[in-house]
């Protein structure tokens, strides 16, 4: 289950301390309402309201002292490891790193229609989605107060939407809600634009067939990179954009290293580390963790195992967190998803570790089929059988109706890895 609104508001407050608080929009959940008052919120609809000509002046001279590099957005991190983090980014972070995914994006070539179906408190739907909104004049459309698929597809048609944003999970259940729809015209969609998790080749190709999208863009980041370090090029092949997550972005360094720090040759795995005007200012109030992630060169650590060419192309091989060791063997979720997901019954999977007294941890995939499969363990298995190595197949497989997510969307392996052990279906011998 997910934090209770009360609990998430406690959490982010405790970070806040130090500023005014804003209320732009705000459905009243749990007295969410009263809890931010009484810590000095304020309405944004009362504070425009009580503006006077004094007060204009006033805040017309302050922002002469605002410098680029003055922190601007206290972003959280979207928790899909444990409890977010307030991470400070600055103007000259946003405004760039949008300046470069509105150029690759093309965003300039026309006024598009952009279906912003991700939440706004998080880096891809306030940055990249408002932010670059606001440099290059797209229009924005919201479906809905949250993401629901059919709220989405609804929108596309009715608003003639060019883009849309999402993440796999999203685009996944807008496949699947767009095959229900009868009628069906996206017609004037042109481009879809994927972020937040890896996706699939197979969910690539599936989009672009089903929504006759002239490109797919994938973007490559983090919350502590403004977001975006890498993403698609505009005449990018469907094989390149669904085989990389595209080339690293303009003015960024990137470099890939070893368990020691030293760098690996290109088309080694190994750990991705940027540098650049992107880097965040730090981790609100936690310099300890900053300095963890941070170091003296300012090289920012990702955490993801990364494969970097020399071209500037770069391909996700996992979470280094998520590694499964089986064994002694190294074992990387993404290459057995991707293989349970080319399924035609299969239409989502995550595959975890799991403790195994013999071999230190097994392979357990957690399955969402299609409506109305009846797929069954020995056929998955089977399935797995010449297309992945023997000690990849997964032990332990579970058919699930939905995942644990962020509120953004993105998967919390270390949930669904705790509900399928508290759940006891398993063992671990």
């Amino acid at each position: 289950m997910r934090a209770p609104p009360r609990a998430r508001a406690h959490t982010t407050l405790s970070f806040l301390d130090a500023f005014r608080i804003f209320v732009m929009c705000l459905i009243v959940t749990d007295n969410i309402a009263d809890l931010l008052y009484s810590r000095g919120a304020f309405r944004y609809s009362d504070v425009v309201e009580s503006a006077t000509t004094e007060l204009v002046s006033t805040v017309q001279q302050l922002q002469s002292h605002i410098q680029p590099d003055d922190g601007c957005n206290l972003q959280f991190t979207s928790g899909t490891t444990g409890q977010p983090k307030a991470t400070l980014l600055n103007h000259h972070n946003i405004v760039n790193n949008m300046l470069t995914f509105g150029k690759r994006a093309e965003l300039f070539q026309k006024v598009h229609r952009i279906c912003l179906q991700v939440p706004f408190f998080h880096c891809f739907g306030n940055v990249v989605g408002i932010v670059a909104a606001l440099l290059y004049g797209t229009t924005i459309v919201l479906p809905g107060a949250s993401f629901k698929a059919e709220e989405s597809i609804q929108a596309i048609q009715q608003e003639r939407c060019t883009v849309v944003y999402g993440t796999p999970t999203m685009f996944v259940d807008l496949l699947s809600s767009a095959k229900k729809t009868n009628n069906l015209n996206t017609d004037t969609l042109e481009m879809g634009v994927g972020a937040g998790a890896l996706f699939s080749k197979e969910l690539i190709q599936e989009l672009l067939k089903t929504f006759k999208l002239k490109r797919f863009c994938v973007a490559y980041g983090m919350t502590e990179t403004s977001p975006l370090s890498f993403m698609s090029k505009p005449h990018d092949s469907p094989e390149r954009q669904a085989s990389t997550v595209g080339c690293v972005v303009d003015h960024v360094e990137a470099k890939v290293v070893d368990a020691t720090g030293k760098m690996v040759p290109f088309g080694t795995p190994g750990e991705l580390l940027i540098r650049g005007y992107l880097n965040m200012l730090g981790y609100w109030g936690e310099d300890d963790k900053t300095k963890e992630i941070i170091g003296p060169d300012r090289w920012v650590k990702t955490g993801d195992q990364f494969v970097l060419y020399e071209d500037g192309y770069g391909q996700v091989v996992g979470r280094i967190k998520d590694m499964i060791i089986r064994g002694g063997e190294n074992i990387f979720p993404k290459e057995i998803e991707q293989v349970l997901e080319q399924h035609s019954e299969i239409l989502e999977a995550q595959v975890i570790g799991v403790p195994d007294t013999r071999l230190g941890e097994e392979v357990c995939a957690c399955i969402r089929l299609v409506d109305g499969s009846r797929l069954t363990v020995d056929q998955v298995k089977q399935y797995c059988k010449g297309k992945i190595a023997h000690f990849k197949i997964p032990r332990h497989i579970l058919f699930m109706a939905d995942f644990p997510k962020t509120v953004s969307g993105k998967i919390q392996k270390f949930r669904l890895r705790k509900m399928v052990l508290e759940d006891g279906s398993i063992g671990t011998g």
